[in-house]
């Protein structure tokens, strides 16, 4: 495939490409349609990140299942329109989930006085600045929320091992820097 020009590729011939897990012909619609699946992720999703993550997916959706598109029944370009927009519909619905469970859990703190739980609260806050937004939201999910890896990997739509991740790197940040403040 890689002797023809990328612009002259049919749909065909890049589904034959697909099929047989050729890299170029996953390349090659990603140039093409990379652009148009953003937009349609961006109009829906608003977020440029969340959009690049629906791109993504929709593109690995694609190469997991390349089968999946049949050149008889349509074209390539609407095909993967139609799998950008389930998938932002499915982000959105996570976000909006996401955003619910962290409105919902309150943020706590037990001292003696209440001058300590000030300075306690400004001291974990001033910590959890520190962190990643990553390992920050998947700390309160679970220590606040009362969630389990599980859980906050389907709420954050990433696997069970990554949440485990963020959570040991963002604990030891969190240990260090609050280790800091009360050595100051």
């Amino acid at each position: 495939m890689l002797q023809e020009k990328p612009e002259t590729i049919d749909d065909t011939t890049l589904a034959r490409g697909l099929r047989q897990r050729e890299q170029s012909a996953l390349e090659v619609v990603m140039t093409r349609y990379g652009a148009t699946i953003h937009k349609v992720a961006r109009r829906i999703v608003i977020d440029s990140n969340l959009a690049d993550d629906v791109v993504q997916e929709t593109f690995m959706a694609l190469w997991r299942r390349p089968e999946a598109f049949k050149p008889e029944m349509g074209r390539l370009r609407v095909f993967l329109i139609g799998i950008a927009h389930k998938k932002a519909v499915d982000c959105v619905r996570k976000e909006e989930r996401r955003r619910r469970i962290l409105e919902s859990v309150p943020m706590e703190v037990t001292t003696e006085s209440p001058a300590e739980a000030v300075e306690e609260r400004r001291s974990i806050l001033t910590a959890l600045e520190k962190l990643t937004p990553r390992q920050r939201e998947a700390i309160f999910l679970a220590f606040y929320a009362g969630l389990t890896y599980r859980e906050v990997a389907e709420v954050l739509g990433v696997p069970e091992g990554t949440v485990k991740t963020r959570m040991r790197d963002g604990m030891i940040r969190l240990r260090r820097t609050l280790d800091r403040s009360e050595a100051a």
